[in-house]
């Protein structure tokens, strides 16, 4: 548990900002869940109400309280826009602690998920001291496939959780690509 309830760090690569949940994010990103192409591979791909996007976002709060790491808000460095959400995630029952990332649809392809996310493997080995991390991903999602391999996850076994199947991806220290980047606390 974190000892220090108020002490999210931030997290700057050279074109994001990973930063605490504030409410001003609560109506970019219960855009993103109403969006059935930005939800197709999380949870259970079914549109979120905002009702539950704000549960939602107070789960990914309340995550760094209860366990020291959680879910960063992400945005553009530049012109502070909310570009989605990367970090990590460990639910009572999850088989590990998972890296994942979810962009904005208007912001694919602009390689923030994979900066992003490299930047937050970067401080869980760093600063917590991990030595693997796992990706939960829908075997259908090829482009998330496709970055879990580029920072260095090997697929492990395919597990249920709960009423579907879906891919682990496993990276660890020596696995993990050679790209470093700055950041910045």
């Amino acid at each position: 548990m974190n000892e220090n309830l108020y002490s999210i760090p931030n997290i700057e690569t050279k074109r994001l900002r990973l930063r605490a949940w504030r409410q001003a994010d609560f109506q970019p990103l219960s855009i993103a869940y109403a969006d059935p192409n930005f939800m197709k591979f999380i949870g259970n791909g079914v549109p979120l109400s905002p009702q539950e996007s704000w549960r939602s976002m107070a789960m990914m709060i309340g995550h760094w309280h209860l366990k020291g790491f959680g879910l960063w808000a992400v945005e553009d460095k530049i012109t502070n826009e909310f570009v989605g959400r990367i970090g990590l995630f460990e639910p009572e029952g999850w088989p590990a602690i998972e890296i994942g990332w979810g962009i904005v649809p208007e912001h694919w392809g602009k390689g923030y998920a994979y900066e992003g996310a490299l930047a937050v493997k970067q401080w869980a080995f760093e600063q917590l001291k991990l030595d693997a991390l796992i990706s939960i991903i829908h075997p259908d999602n090829l482009p998330s496939i496709a970055l879990a391999k580029k920072l260095g996850a090997l697929f492990s076994h395919q597990e249920n959780i709960g009423n579907s199947a879906f891919s682990i991806y496993k990276m660890t220290l020596t696995s993990s690509s050679s790209t470093k980047l700055l950041l910045k606390e």
